[in-house]
């Protein structure tokens, strides 16, 4: 008889139901554990955004905007008055524009392209770049924190399949593991978030994962800034990432993996009868 491909599930089908029912409940509450912890968090760093926003230097020309812009007609307008707003507050511009920056990082939220854009037209082409690549990084590695504190229930609950294939991948490569992250990184079609929340429980260290961030967006990060430059221009997000362009972004991530193929694996060392020696430890943590 072959062993079960998943031991938690055999294990739970062969409880009592008494202790089944106490198991689940356990589970369930768990979950809403995390979930109240995350939504705390979340709240509070909505708030501070808002405050910080609140409290800024009043504008003395336009309305300033109540959120973040939803398509590229309202992000022509928010850019329009930043860049009023900007000769007026430059530091306070910045130092705005790095906290909603980190904040949709951090959560995962949807608009890193718009924010890019906006970094484009705000601060041009080469500031603008310099600005969000170690953003992107910070913030993912924050995402990954957070994810490690509180969202191991929920991947076990409703990723648990996607997971173990990550985590298959990982082990593949974990003697090119820089590169196989950067070729991920650099693959236009990559769900970026999912890499960021599940990477804490695939034995992706801390430094490793922040390095493959700031290295591996660059050229999409780059590409949407220069575009920014010229964001009156752009009647769509096709303006910017067109075919030609995500065959160039492809073919980039291909060369990565090309590279990253060519690293060996490190075997463990021979002793004196000729066997190979286990390693002392053969763990990890994730932040090391």
């Amino acid at each position: 008889m072959k062993p079960s491909r998943h031991p938690k599930k055999r294990m739970v089908s062969s409880m009592p139901a008494a202790h089944y029912s106490l198991y689940a409940w356990a589970s369930r509450m768990k979950v809403r554990g995390t979930v109240f912890g995350l939504l705390c968090i979340f709240c509070l760093s909505t708030l501070s955004l808002l405050l910080v926003w609140s409290l800024a230097p009043t504008a003395h020309r336009g309305v300033k905007p109540s959120r973040f812009p939803r398509h590229l007609e309202e992000l022509k307008v928010v850019a329009e008055f930043l860049k009023d707003y900007r000769d007026e507050h430059y530091i306070y511009t910045l130092f705005m524009f790095s906290l909603a920056y980190l904040y949709k990082q951090t959560f995962a939220i949807p608009g890193s392209f718009f924010m890019n854009l906006l970094a484009g037209a705000l601060f041009g082409r080469w500031l603008g770049g310099v600005l969000v690549c170690p953003l992107t990084s910070m913030g993912a590695s924050f995402c990954y924190l957070l994810s490690w504190t509180f969202a191991a229930p929920l991947l076990e609950k409703y990723f648990v399949e996607t997971i173990r294939r990550f985590k298959m991948k990982v082990e593949e490569n974990e003697h090119r593991l820089l590169w196989f992250l950067l070729g991920a990184r650099i693959f236009p079609f990559t769900p970026h978030w999912l890499v960021n929340i599940s990477s804490p429980f695939l034995g992706v260290p801390l430094p490793t994962f922040s390095l493959s961030v700031l290295l591996g967006v660059a050229p999409y990060n780059f590409l949407c800034v220069r575009a920014g430059g010229i964001l009156a221009d752009l009647k769509s997000a096709s303006d910017v990432l067109d075919a030609k362009t995500l065959c160039e972004l492809l073919l980039i991530a291909l060369v990565v993996l090309g590279i990253g193929m060519k690293a060996k694996k490190r075997t463990p060392p021979i002793d004196a009868d000729g066997q190979q020696q286990e390693p002392l430890v053969t763990t990890t943590h994730p932040h090391a």
